[in-house]
């Protein structure tokens, strides 16, 4: 994996659905947890919308919406995320919003002119994420002069972007590099892609599986988006409030404390889910199917499999349910906030949208999780003793997350 891993997605501006995953792919950049946040603000969207510097946006959802109207006229949002391991990060400075901003700037016209977008035509919006182990940044950029019936990017194009990036980014270490290896550049211009690849092998030699996960994680990252219906969301915040009515003024929000009254709304609040997100229902089978193969390696019996996959299922609508509880306690909170209660009403979808993004993202890992611990997910019959199997089986028993 490359020393430093650029990605690159876009959503048929075709499709039905483009432009509301656009839309929600802004808003999951600027918001998400671990965002490095503008000044005074809730959110982290900066970029170039108008001629001039770099600004910080006072509100993601003003980007978000020009960038809904460009889908529906048929302009291509292109999703990139450029991405470096922690310690690089920080060898290159990268410690805070600014510096991100400084070097994203710095870059961005590698990535338009490797897309054919000039100058004048480029607009984009930036967000940078401090995961920990992979600290990046997604940039949201278009060409405001085109519009692609069937776009198509070539896999050499984000390639390019890569290497271009690598040359520019590292120069002066590839230079080291070459001098060390004998290989020395006259002109710091004239650095050939071969002798970057070697600079990258050079470097994966030293850190073998530095980039892997980091690289698995943005893949995921870059489909993140999912467009809701205004209607699910204001349906989801009724039945958030309706659980919050139900529940005493004192006590523990869990659900296996809460009131029957509410533990039956919550129930509906997981089936409404499960019902009107496709998302959900689909990392919900995952997390169900990943489990029941896996108690698959102890027992061939049908009714007992029958039954594990009825606890199962359990299990993942316990998760469900304490994701939706989650946005409960965010109402209780605002109520005791001042002013909350006006936040409340004018962002009541809002809130709903972030449980969908939780419980989406909750279900997801435990899913890949699940489908990780699977040997090679590929065990047949008699490879395992019965005793190894029983100790596979318990060691990836789940309760059930209480978040």
């Amino acid at each position: 994996m490359s020393i430093l891993v650029y990605k690159q997605r876009h959503r048929h501006p075709n499709k039905k659905d483009t432009p509301g995953a656009n839309y929600a792919h802004i808003r999951y950049i600027a918001t998400r947890p671990r965002v490095m946040k503008n000044e005074n603000a809730d959110h982290g969207l900066f970029g170039k919308m108008e001629p001039g510097g770099v600004m910080e946006f006072g509100d993601w959802r003003d980007v978000a919406k020009a960038v809904y109207a460009n889908s529906r006229k048929g302009i291509v949002m292109y999703r990139s995320v450029v991405s470096f391991a922690e310690d690089t990060a920080r060898e290159l400075l990268l410690k805070d919003q600014k510096s991100w901003q400084r070097y994203i700037e710095n870059h961005i016209m590698t990535i338009a002119e490797k897309n054919s977008i000039r100058r004048e035509n480029l607009k984009w919006a930036a967000a940078v994420h401090g995961e920990k182990k992979h600290p990046h940044i997604h940039v949201v950029f278009w060409d405001q002069s085109v519009r692609a019936k069937n776009p198509y990017t070539p896999p050499q194009i984000p390639n390019a972007i890569r290497v271009q990036m690598i040359k520019d980014t590292f120069a002066e270490k590839i230079l080291a590099y070459a001098e060390e290896k004998d290989l020395a550049v006259k002109e710091m211009r004239h650095i050939s892609d071969a002798l970057v690849g070697r600079f990258e092998e050079e470097m994966r030699c030293k850190s073998p599986g530095r980039f892997r996960a980091a690289a698995k994680l943005l893949e995921a990252e870059l489909e993140q988006g999912f467009s809701y219906d205004g209607e699910i969301l204001a349906k989801l915040a009724e039945r958030l409030s309706a659980i919050r009515a139900s529940l005493p003024e004192h006590g523990r929000i869990a659900y296996q404390f809460l009131p029957q009254e509410a533990k039956e709304k919550t129930d509906e609040a997981v089936e409404f889910l499960l019902e009107n997100v496709p998302e959900i229902r689909q990392c919900f089978e995952r997390y169900v199917d990943a489990k029941c193969r896996m108690a698959g390696l102890y027992s061939s019996d049908d009714s007992w499999l029958r039954k594990q996959k009825e606890n199962f299922e359990k299990e993942a609508g316990k998760i469900l349910a304490n994701r939706v509880l989650s946005g409960v306690k965010a109402i209780c909170r605002l109520e005791k906030e001042e002013r909350g209660e006006a936040y409340l009403k004018s962002h009541r979808e809002y809130l709903a949208s972030r449980i969908v993004m939780e419980a989406l993202d909750m279900l997801a890992q435990m899913a890949w999780k699940q489908e990780e611990d699977l040997p090679d997910g590929q065990i047949r019959q008699g490879e395992l003793s019965k005793e190894a199997k029983k100790e596979l089986f318990q060691k990836n028993q789940d309760k059930g997350y209480e978040h």
